[in-house]
């Protein structure tokens, strides 16, 4: 999380950032510059945009206690902004404003708003919507290879090894590389993750075996003793696995007009929040999570590309599986 945050403003930051219109960027943490000071001060969440072609500098102040945001808070706050670039201060306490602290952003006039966050309920009861998200690591552990020799197949046991050459009886690497450049594609991590939620006791599966179909490659392997080359047809693997699942429960929240689900919920075993909005009009749903811990951000991993066996991108988007287990 950035410098100074907590889980709240970064629900705010979130929510305001999915719900953003084109052209308009969201910024946690951002440094605006005291125009009679000269120095820079950080502010909490800043949205930045045009309106009729002129900059807007909206900024969001965020404190989150137990206890309302009292008076003091509220004058440090619109002091702090007398001489930022803010057009418009937005005051978010997460649990109200005292008396006195309300009455001073009433006369602050129309460029000062205080929020606070109201919890949608429906019966007396807090509206949630709740959904799962799975969570799968896996390792090979061995492999086979499955090879053409003539109009059958044979099992070629596995060793990481085992030379691997193209069709053009040009060296490309080991069997080893060439099992894990495959078992890292996308759809592989897919079809394991839907074979195991299927699974009636997919908690307590710790293997997996499966076999993918490469022909179309034109992979071939070595045998040393006859001098011929051999067509991969299929490669079995297998090694160990775990499935996790987590609930998340989206708390429905209206934040000034601004409608939005939210929760902290664990994800990879570190504390997260996860922030959910509905785009009414392009009946789409925007879902975003961001770890809360200070050991650094969990990054969402670049798609894997394969850099020995590169054909293997041709298996994509689908691969042919030999046999379905998890």
């Amino acid at each position: 999380m950035p410098k100074r945050s907590t889980p709240f403003q970064a629900i705010v930051h979130l929510v305001r950032q999915q719900l953003a219109s084109p052209g308009v960027t969201v910024t946690e943490s951002k440094l605006l510059v005291d125009k009679v000071l000269g120095i820079k001060r950080e502010v909490d969440v800043v949205v930045e945009g045009q309106l009729d072609g002129e900059p807007i500098v909206i900024s969001i102040e965020v404190i989150e206690r137990s206890r309302p945001a009292d008076v003091t808070w509220v004058q440090g706050m619109l002091q702090k902004h007398l001489n930022l670039p803010t057009s418009r201060l937005l005051l978010v306490s997460k649990s109200g404003f005292s008396r006195s602290a309300a009455i001073a952003v009433d006369l602050a006039g129309d460029r000062v708003q205080a929020l606070t966050p109201k919890v949608l309920e429906a019966d007396g009861e807090s509206v949630v919507k709740t959904f799962y998200v799975d969570y799968v690591t896996y390792n090979a552990s061995g492999c086979r290879a499955h090879v053409l020799d003539g109009g059958g197949l044979i099992p070629v046991e596995g060793r990481p090894d085992l030379d691997v050459f193209s069709d053009d009886r040009d060296l490309l690497g080991c069997l080893g590389v060439l099992t894990h450049e495959l078992i890292h594609l996308q759809p592989v991590a897919d079809h394991l993750n839907k074979s195991a939620h299927s699974h009636p006791e997919r908690e307590d599966i710790n293997g997996f075996s499966l076999g993918v179909v490469v022909d179309t490659l034109g992979y071939q392997l070595l045998n040393t003793e006859s001098g011929t080359f051999h067509l991969i047809k299929a490669i079995e693997v297998w090694g160990s696995f775990s499935w996790r699942q987590t609930e998340i429960p989206l708390v429905l929240t209206d934040l000034g007009g601004r409608v939005f689900g939210a929760a902290e919920a664990p994800f990879a075993d570190r504390p997260a929040i996860w922030v959910g909005t509905t785009d009414l009009h392009n009946q789409t749903t925007t879902l975003t999570w961001r770890v809360t811990d200070s050991t650094g951000p969990i990054r969402p991993p670049e798609p894997f590309r394969p850099t020995c066996f590169t054909k293997l991108t041709e298996l994509l988007p689908t691969l042919v599986f030999l046999e379905e287990s998890a």
